[in-house]
């Protein structure tokens, strides 16, 4: 897809959504201060990672929560910001046997109230343990913050066994697969083909398996308790949460497009849905009316529009604004304002840290949307 095309599509789409762009705050001595001597002293040492790669994680890690959270006490960032740099850590070692080995029975390890083995696992679970604190008697909260980085963990043991099952097919074939005992549901019930494997029979697998892998529940928990003391009554953020988590997920597959298509990169969810919708006979803009993965970035487009106009209605984000300009506008309390201005500035943080992070090369987007010549990439 060339990049004029993906510039177009998504350049609507932050336009549409009300996007404004959020300049990178300055250096934080309290918050950086601390995440780098932790990842120095602490996270490196357990780590077979050198300084560079360290110095990248540390970069993208903490950036993305100091920009998506920027009404956030420091003592909730930096937790954040530590499961963060884990999480993406495990993910990255994944090809490391021992750390493979270690993972495994890491929700069991929680369940039966085990002690994780040393090392980063250890840290993982220490700072889930601190992020619970800090949610205190709020049940609901603590729940959406906290579960998902145990999903996370088994997220990465399914998508290893789906890469290894797929590299097996093409490989070997499905006998090879059903002797491993792998899809046997699958290879029972239908002739085992191509489109199967990439989702012709469960459209929906796609999302499926990247609602495990993407923390969004976790994220958007962060966005309704920026300090231990703030109080969010259920009731107000509750109806949102379907449409907020499908946001989180789906801007940060569509950002960093761009990069994973330049890396050649296939396993995502635009390329898996493409290949699901493909499998369906569905119509495209393609060669012969076959769907392509533009179409899917532009359905996904679409339903991000619908879904940030869901939150922002439900929120009554345009009647905050007003009464935040000075308007008298009746039913909007002093909740509702700190809720609005949570969910805007981490909206705007979320997408800027994307336009300007090196990681995802979209600094020419950036200029698109934002005017701006001489642009920031950090």
């Amino acid at each position: 897809m060339p990049s004029s095309d993906f510039s177009t599509i998504v350049q609507n789409l932050l336009l549409d959504i009300g996007y404004r762009y959020e300049p990178c705050p300055p250096y934080d001595p309290e918050y950086w201060g601390p995440f780098h001597h932790w990842m120095l002293h602490t996270l490196g040492p357990v780590s077979t990672w050198n300084i560079k790669q360290l110095t990248e994680l540390e970069h993208s890690s903490g950036g993305i929560i100091e920009r998506s959270y920027p009404y956030t006490s420091i003592p909730f960032k930096l937790l954040f910001a530590k499961l963060t740099a884990i999480a993406i850590l495990i993910d990255d070692s994944l090809e490391d046997d021992r750390v493979n080995a270690e993972i495994v029975r890491f929700s069991h390890r929680i369940y039966l109230g085990e002690k994780q083995p040393d090392g980063m696992l250890e840290l993982y679970h220490a700072n889930m343990k601190e992020l619970s604190d800090m949610y205190g008697d709020d049940t609901v909260l603590r729940g959406l913050a906290l579960v998902p980085w145990i999903n996370y963990i088994d997220a990465c043991l399914i998508e290893k066994q789906i890469v290894v099952a797929m590299v097996g097919f093409w490989v070997y074939g499905p006998r090879w697969m059903q002797t491993l005992g792998l899809w046997t549901d699958l290879l029972s019930n239908c002739a085992f083909n191509r489109s199967h494997v990439f989702g012709g029979l469960i459209p929906r697998s796609p999302h499926y398996l990247r609602s495990k892998s993407g923390l969004a529940e976790a994220f958007a928990a962060g966005i309704f308790k920026v300090t231990k003391d703030q109080q969010i009554p259920i009731s107000k953020y509750i109806r949102v949460l379907p449409d907020l988590t499908f946001f989180i997920v789906i801007m940060n597959d569509i950002l960093s497009f761009h990069k994973e298509q330049m890396d050649e990169e296939t396993y995502n969810l635009i390329h898996l849905r493409t290949r699901a919708l493909s499998s369906t006979g569905v119509q495209g803009t393609g060669v012969s009316g076959c769907w392509t993965a533009f179409d899917t970035l532009d359905l996904l487009c679409r339903e991000i529009r619908e879904a940030t106009r869901r939150i922002d209605g439900l929120l009554r984000l345009e009647d905050c604004e007003r009464r935040m300009s000075g308007e008298d506008v009746q039913g909007v309390d002093d909740v509702d304002l700190e809720i609005a201005r949570q969910w805007r500035g981490w909206r705007h943080g979320y997408v800027s840290w994307h336009l300007e992070c090196r990681r995802y090369k979209l600094g020419f987007l950036k200029e698109l949307v934002c005017g701006e010549e001489d642009v920031q990439v950090i």
